[in-house]
């Protein structure tokens, strides 16, 4: 099984979609959305408010068990993708940048939703401006790579005023919004709180690197802001007590504020596995 950082390497978003694809198919199942239909795709246990009328009966007389039948079906769900494209998404760790890490998994997610039927969008958020890139049609799984290929990250906030139509809408939506979720004041949190609407459910997938979640470096050090270009030497031992009450504290209120019947916040180490991370996103959305 190919690790991140060869998937990375191939530097074809296309191919690494496949082989991710391939690498879920591996499980038990890849969690591709199910319902009514008429070719067999798997059991689930039954839950109240199903149709009895779907109960396996001959599979209840052999084990006990009620189980509905699913099949796969065709989607009308519209997915919006969206990439933070901020200077900080150029952090680096072991070969793999958070900016790579988060193409690879947008890609994938891409590809798996084009198998499916489900409407595409595409959008960035780059030198401090939310732009739709991709609109809903036939070939916007192709589109998607190529932006995506294009892709740089660079600047930062403040976010200029955005139109009160970008967030509403009518239409079932999932939207998926990969970034660091790093934050100067509470730029993040207002976006997720203008999202809100029952008819969207919004993911959050952080990204962040192992000496992020777990300071561990020694010596001295020039660290430098991503997005301003500041720099400063630090004596990585004095400061990791610090940075570690910091940053939990940090996470723990991101974990707080996005608490919401229709928000999921879903943090990630770059080096998860990217089928992994697939997965538990597809094991995780409510819409279906």
């Amino acid at each position: 099984m190919p690790s991140n950082l060869e998937i990375i390497k191939l530097n074809d978003l296309r191919l690494a979609a496949r082989l991710i694809s391939q690498q879920l198919r591996q499980g038990i199942h890849s969690g591709i959305r199910v319902g009514v239909g008429s070719e067999f795709e798997q059991y689930r246990h039954y839950q109240p408010g199903d149709d009895l009328k779907r109960i396996d009966w001959k599979y209840f007389s052999r084990s006990g068990k009620y189980m509905i039948k699913e099949s796969t079906t065709e989607s009308n769900l519209q997915i919006r993708l969206m990439l933070d494209l901020s200077g900080s998404m150029n952090y680096t760790e072991n070969g793999v940048s958070r900016l790579d890490y988060a193409k690879n998994l947008i890609a994938s997610l891409a590809y798996l939703g084009f198998l499916q039927g489900d409407g595409l969008s595409y959008f960035t958020l780059s030198e401090g401006k939310i732009e739709q890139k991709v609109a809903p049609s036939p070939k916007s799984f192709q589109r998607i790579l190529l932006f995506l290929e294009q892709a740089k990250a660079a600047g930062s906030w403040p976010l200029q005023p955005v139109s009160d139509s970008f967030f509403q809408g009518k239409e079932r939506e999932l939207v998926i919004w990969v970034s660091d979720f790093l934050q100067k004041e509470s730029e993040w949190e207002n976006l997720v709180k203008a999202f809100n609407h029952p008819r969207k459910e919004l993911m959050l997938i952080q990204i962040l690197g192992e000496q992020e979640l777990d300071f561990k470096l020694e010596g001295n050090f020039v660290f430098r802001d991503l997005e301003s270009g500041q720099e400063v030497v630090q004596d990585a031992r004095a400061m990791q007590t610090d940075f570690r009450k910091r940053f939990q504290a940090y996470l723990d209120h991101l974990d707080q504020t996005f608490q919401a019947p229709n928000v999921q916040l879903m943090r990630v180490s770059m080096k998860e596995p990217l089928a992994a991370v697939v997965r538990q996103i597809l094991n995780r959305k409510k819409l279906a």
